[in-house]
């Protein structure tokens, strides 16, 4: 992990205000309702994983969360504002699902892809060599220094996915949102990807992910969210979050709630 995350987490967890808080949220593509009256609180610190079915609306969730989509009913906040008077994106990592999508035809590097992290949210962060020591850092933080130079076409599918990861990275965040971030690459490569993010969040960084594969999320979360017909499921504090998250689902069906 780049140093100056490091410096940033520290800073940032002696504050107690939440990452994201979602209050009575209800969101409807048309007049198709997707998400109905979810109330959700990310804390610093968290790795929350969003679990469901296909059409579940998990990537919905998360996007509500972000602000790239605006509720019908009920209220975002992220880091305590609303998600239209929220300037500071630097302070959060996303990782799309279309990432993967990528045009492998394009002539960029790696190093090209993660530098164009600055040109997200609100422009230029830093100047050209503030960019060049933070890409670096970014490239090495997850260990693909060597594929620097690089064109994206030339690498693999879980190679992709950590040069999305570094681009993520390069603005030190806070928080790292993640959408269904190893879909199509192989089981290696999804392990070595979660041994990745699992460090960035012994390190004190907040993670939410969506994911489809149930085992290897559970065994980092500290709450699990389970989205069934437009409502939502939490499960948190549970010790071993696996077992209990299990037998909860076989116990109540996917029935909306908490459950501590």
């Amino acid at each position: 992990m780049p140093s100056k995350v490091k410096d940033t987490l520290r800073l940032s967890n002696d504050k107690c205000d939440d990452v994201v808080t979602l209050t009575n949220v209800s969101f409807a593509y048309g007049g198709n309702q997707v998400l109905e009256d979810v109330s959700l609180s990310v804390e610093k610190g968290d790795f929350v994983v969003i679990l469901g079915p296909n059409g579940s609306a998990k990537s919905t969730l998360l996007k509500v969360m972000l602000g790239l989509l605006v509720p019908q009913a009920g209220e975002v906040r992220i880091f305590g504002q609303k998600p239209r008077k929220f300037t500071a994106w630097h302070r959060i990592g996303y990782v799309s699902q279309q990432a993967a999508n990528i045009n492998t035809s394009f002539p960029a590097t790696v190093q090209e892809v993660v530098a164009s992290g600055y040109y997200t949210g609100f422009g230029r962060l830093f100047g050209g060599g503030r960019k060049k020591a933070a890409v670096k850092e970014a490239l090495e933080a997850v260990k693909i220094s060597d594929l620097s130079n690089r064109l994206i076409g030339q690498l693999s599918g879980g190679q992709r996915q950590k040069v999305f990861l570094a681009r993520a990275l390069v603005r030190n965040p806070e928080v790292l949102f993640l959408d269904e971030p190893t879909t199509g690459i192989d089981t290696a490569s999804q392990q070595e990807f979660y041994h990745l993010i699992s460090n960035f969040h012994k390190e004190r960084m907040t993670v939410v992910m969506v994911t489809h594969d149930v085992t290897s999320a559970l065994k980092m979360a500290t709450k699990a969210v389970y989205m069934l017909d437009g409502k939502m499921t939490l499960y948190k504090n549970m010790g071993n979050l696996l077992n209990s998250f299990t037998s909860k689902i076989l116990e109540q069906g996917g029935k909306a709630g908490v459950y501590n």
